[in-house]
């Protein structure tokens, strides 16, 4: 069994996400697979709370053409660490 610790970038993310998740669906398990409407419950606004939160908090800045593809937390994990990695280039 693979035992990896996540990443930073993961563990942010996860923290950002319970903060904005409805209470009513703890504990949520956050997987790469969990899609953040039905299994998160987050909405349009919860996102857009999130994203403002991710780009002050990574110092990045993410198209919102981009976020509208987001469905999973794997994708969103995907998304915010290009980005970071373009940020560093």
């Amino acid at each position: 069994m693979n035992m990896t610790a996540p990443s930073p970038i993961t563990e942010a993310l996860e923290e950002i996400i319970r903060r904005f998740a409805p209470q009513n669906r703890n504990p949520l398990q956050l997987t790469p697979a969990t899609h953040l409407v039905n299994e998160a419950g987050i909405d349009s606004p919860r996102m857009i709370d999130i994203v403002l939160e991710v780009e002050d908090r990574f110092g990045i800045t993410v198209d919102d053409a981009d976020v509208q593809k987001v469905r999973t937390f794997g994708e969103l994990v995907a998304l915010v660490g290009a980005h970071t990695a373009a940020e560093a280039d």
